[in-house]
């Protein structure tokens, strides 16, 4: 009898040894899933409030002042830590190429951990099916990294070519596809060139290539260019308005970039749909997450259009 008490005390015992780690495990599983759950919420609040930092953002620069001035690199160099940009398309005229200022000017903001890409463009260039003006501008490109240090050259080029603002555009169906022929043929050429000589070649396009002339828009971004760069100027349907555009992107291995729009409406004939100017930069931040989530591509990237309405919109919202 007495060993049959031994027994159910040790027995006792060991069940209660079980049930105290069950607890014990419980209890540190919880505690873990919390803190998990915590840390979660802390990485979707960060999220909800749309840090820039964590997109590639680009940013299109029109104005060749900025290269010019010294004083206003470190005004661009803030605007740029503050927006998330790594990429900058800026114009540079041939005087600021020559002089040794652009040089300078990429050196700088280089250091600072942004590639640049020279910014150009005509509407004319689409009647040229060699591409010869848009050649040349490639041309100072090159001749310019040929002439400074590895620390001081351009990384490559942004095409801005409008075929839609010509005549052409809206006439009869074969002037249209003409016009687009001949566009597509010089950025070929272009594309070829600055290949052959290691620029990287973005192509600027509206959202309404894929309704208008889908073949061209195909064929473009194939093989006429290493991304493109689609201006995406309509709130409505961000998503929609470059489905085509990212789908070709992600089909032939090219890079693609979604632009924003931040002039304040009744310019150039935008509306508020148009821009964000009124939305502030929060939404549109919020807006690029949402739509890296939908695509979930990873050479999708984001721009500002363009450097000073963005420069206001953060002065704006520091309140200075």
């Amino acid at each position: 009898m007495c060993a049959v008490k031994k027994w159910m005390v040790v027995g006792n015992l060991i069940l209660g040894v079980c049930l105290l780690g069950s607890l014990i495990f419980l209890w540190v599983n919880h505690a873990g899933e919390k803190r998990g759950q915590e840390k979660q919420n802390t990485l979707n609040c960060g999220q909800e409030e749309g840090a820039a930092d964590t997109k590639d953002y680009g940013l299109f620069g029109w104005s060749d002042q900025v290269v010019t001035d010294q004083e206003q690199w470190q005004e661009l160099l803030s605007c740029m830590e503050q927006a998330g940009v790594t990429s900058l398309y800026q114009s540079f005229s041939q005087e600021s190429l020559d002089s040794g200022e652009a040089e300078s000017f990429v050196r700088e903001v280089r250091s600072a951990g942004g590639a640049i890409y020279m910014l150009m463009g005509d509407a004319q260039w689409a009647y040229e099916p060699e591409g010869e003006s848009l050649l040349r501008e490639v041309q100072r490109v090159v001749h310019y990294n040929e002439s400074c240090k590895e620390d001081g050259r351009i990384a490559g080029v942004m095409v801005d070519v409008e075929p839609y603002l010509l005549d052409e555009w809206d006439g009869e169906d074969r002037e249209r596809q003409e016009l687009m022929e001949s566009y597509l043929s010089g950025m070929k050429n272009a594309y070829q060139y600055a290949a052959s000589e290691g620029l990287f070649f973005w192509a600027c396009i509206p959202t309404f290539y894929n309704s208008s002339c889908q073949e061209v828009l195909e064929e473009l971004i194939a093989n006429a260019c290493d991304g493109v760069a689609v201006m995406n100027y309509n709130r409505k349907d961000e998503y929609g308005q470059m489905a085509h555009e990212v789908g070709y992107a992600r089909e032939y291995g090219k890079k693609v970039r979604c632009i924003y729009e931040l002039q304040e409406a009744g310019k150039h004939d935008l509306e508020e749909i148009n821009t964000y100017a009124q939305e502030g930069l929060e939404q549109l931040w919020l807006s690029a997450e949402g739509l890296s989530r939908q695509f979930g591509y990873e050479g999708l990237g984001f721009d500002y259009h363009y450097y000073e309405p963005l420069k206001k919109m953060l002065r704006e919202e520091h309140n200075e």
